[in-house]
């Protein structure tokens, strides 16, 4: 197996019980038995880490399988409840690289095409604010047991969905 394979499975299993901002670089490579530049020669740093953690092992496969944005968060959902202690520690950052970033990044992202990116800054903005949003509802469910149905979750955030990027979906020709 490749070392990535390795330090990202260490970084997994502290994620178990640590938030991210309390695990350190020098944790992952005594636990798995490397040296500082192999660490380095993948990662940037620890949130880069987790960031092609995230990628691998719950975003790839998230949106292989959406067709279009309420199974993107049927499906988020569904992947995220398996492994709620991770996702909060992993979300638990105070660093601008965190993965709440990531995930607005990606969130927006999805979003946005060239075609809806011409339409100016507005909607640019409803994206960012709709995705810091769907973030906070996510890491309260999970807070919460996960208590909540994907449908009364996704219910939850057309609620919030900013009228500009509603139009702007609907403007497209489909429901993404």
């Amino acid at each position: 197996m490749k070392i990535e394979y390795y330090i990202e499975s260490a970084l997994l299993q502290f994620l178990k019980t640590k938030p991210i901002d309390s695990i350190r670089v020098i944790d992952l490579i005594e636990e798995i038995g490397i040296c500082k530049g192999t660490f380095y020669k993948y990662y940037k740093d620890k949130y880069h880490l987790l960031v092609c953690c995230f990628q691998k092992y719950y975003y790839n496969d998230i949106l292989s399988g959406a067709d279009d944005w309420e199974s993107f968060i049927s499906r988020s959902l569904s992947t995220f409840k398996k492994t709620p202690a991770v996702l909060l520690n992993a979300f638990d950052s105070q660093d601008i690289n965190s993965l709440r970033s990531y995930h607005e990044e990606l969130m927006g992202k999805y979003f946005l095409t060239e075609q809806t990116a011409e339409s100016g800054g507005y909607y640019r903005y409803s994206v960012e604010v709709f995705s810091r949003c769907t973030t906070d509802i996510i890491i309260g469910w999970l807070k919460n047991k996960c208590t909540e149905s994907n449908h009364l979750m996704i219910e939850r955030m057309k609620a919030i969905m900013p009228v500009t990027l509603y139009h702007g979906l609907m403007n497209k020709g489909d429901t993404k």
